[in-house]
């Protein structure tokens, strides 16, 4: 089981740090600075993670993906009373500046990275079976397809994807 939850980890790292760099893409200076590094950090530790036998840093990776969800938890917390006054939030949906559904999927995703990081904290090292070649490529094409739904709705929802999206007509 050990190697299906760092399988697992590691595409939602990927997820979520291809949904920051997107959402850095279009957003303003000050958060793009903060996008790009957290972006580029858990697209890092996903790659890592796929590549290592264990999942590198578990306790440091869990606190990045709690303090992640609380960030975004928080300027959606803290900005709520503008948005039911839609005062700062456009047509597009942005709130602080960033676009609030990708947000929220990336936030989504780093909440799976967190609980399964604290099952691998909780277990600590203990050496665990491998999965069969079925039960493990029957769990990869499952986390995948979790993974990609949310990953490609978020990256659709950015306004980089709205971008590309204009294209797609017929």
């Amino acid at each position: 089981m050990a190697t299906m939850i760092r399988t697992w980890l590691g595409l939602g790292a990927l997820g979520a740090g291809l949904v920051h760099l997107a959402v850095a893409a279009g957003s303003a200076p000050g958060a793009l600075a903060l996008l790009v590094l957290v972006g580029a950090a858990e697209v890092a530790w996903g790659v890592t993670a796929l590549a290592r036998e264990r999942v590198p840093l578990p306790r440091i990776a869990l606190a990045g993906a709690v303090a992640a969800v609380v960030g975004v938890a928080a300027v959606l917390v803290l900005r709520a009373g503008a948005m039911s006054h839609m005062a700062t939030m456009t047509p597009a949906g942005t709130v602080a500046g960033v676009p609030a559904v990708p947000m929220l999927g990336a936030a989504l995703l780093e909440l799976g990275c967190a609980a399964a990081l604290a099952v691998v904290v909780r277990r600590g090292r203990r050496e665990s079976r491998r999965p069969g070649v079925w039960a493990y490529l029957g769990g990869v094409v499952a986390g995948a397809a979790v993974v990609a739904g949310i990953t490609s709705a978020s990256l659709g929802a950015t306004p980089v994807g709205a971008m590309a999206m204009q294209g797609m007509g017929h």
